[in-house]
């Protein structure tokens, strides 16, 4: 009944999750953590039911086990894949002691792994423009869009698919779109001349009455993934290595941080969509926006060179 129970949590757990708010793809991340945490508890006492009977010297030894063999084709595990899956482990242990179906934490009292060192994953203006070069001179209107809607509007790939045409207002001098998401993490992102140009373009040559903003020719939504081959089609084009979606999003919060003057912490979240969970601005997210980058080093540097 133990084991049955402690399964049942599990689901509670990734119900929570749910009722918090958060993105289906970060609960999605948080059943493959207790998936492979499973599978490796399973595989250390074959007469064990449930991981979630885990002890403290468990715990450790997945953290040896991911040191030594824990990523790919046994390699170590990266640094940052250690950090998110204790992350994980931390909170659903918790949850289960919260609920008294365990009597403590075992990841509690373990030694975190080091935090890994967060690398920018954002374009320079050189690549910034190379991008869009290369996009106006072989792209349809579509992917000029989608491009510079990621870039300019910071949308996650997935909102961009699921962005229904009610939720988009076009006028001469401004525009918007409207995000919805769960609990009180709703927002509303201005659209910029750029943005709003591109996307003018692009919706003058197609029927009044399309459901979403962007389409494909096989479905009246865009899917993720079609979105993503597009993105890969102009990283092979123009040889960018860390160009994907999430890199054009991080660019739009980059530019934001660091525009002259900056754009206060609160608004780059509000406009990123990082929200706790009584809906205010998550600052402590959007700080990674702040982390110079190459360019940005080289820049202060030659700020004091005396030619």
């Amino acid at each position: 009944m133990r084991d049955l129970q402690m399964t049942q949590m599990f689901v509670s757990f990734l119900q929570h999750l749910d009722e918090k708010g958060l993105d289906p793809r970060t609960i999605d991340n948080y059943k493959a953590t207790w998936s492979k945490f499973g599978k490796w508890m399973i595989q250390s006492d074959p007469e064990l039911r449930d991981p979630g009977l885990a002890t403290q010297k468990d715990i450790a030894d997945y953290k040896r086990y991911m040191l030594d063999h824990g990523g790919r084709n046994g390699n170590p595990a990266k640094p940052s894949t250690m950090q998110l899956t204790f992350v994980h482990l931390n909170a659903i242990f918790n949850f289960f002691a919260t609920r008294k179906c365990i009597p403590d934490n075992p990841v509690g009292p373990v030694q975190k792994p080091p935090a890994a060192r967060r690398t920018p994953k954002w374009l320079t203006k050189n690549e910034h423009n190379k991008l869009l070069r290369e996009v106006r001179k072989g792209g349809s209107k579509r992917e000029y869009a989608i491009i510079v809607v990621l870039l300019n509007v910071g949308l996650r790939a997935h909102e961009l698919c699921d962005l229904p045409a009610t939720e988009l207002t076009l006028n001469s001098r401004s525009g918007k779109v409207y995000i919805r998401g769960k609990g009180y993490k709703d927002r509303e992102v201005p659209l910029n001349s750029e943005a709003r140009s591109a996307l003018e373009s692009y919706l003058g040559d197609r029927p009044l009455d399309e459901p979403y903003v962007f389409s494909s020719q096989r479905s009246k939504k865009m899917s993720v993934r079609g979105v993503q081959h597009i993105v890969e089609k102009y990283r092979e084009r123009t040889k960018i290595e860390h160009l994907n979606c999430h890199s054009l999003r991080h660019t739009f919060g980059h530019d934001l941080a660091t525009a002259n003057p900056p754009v206060p912490l609160d608004r780059v979240a509000t406009l990123m969509g990082h929200f706790k969970e009584d809906g205010s601005p998550n600052i402590e997210m959007t700080m990674i926006y702040t982390t110079p980058g190459v360019e940005d080093l080289e820049a202060a540097v030659e700020s004091i060179s005396w030619t």
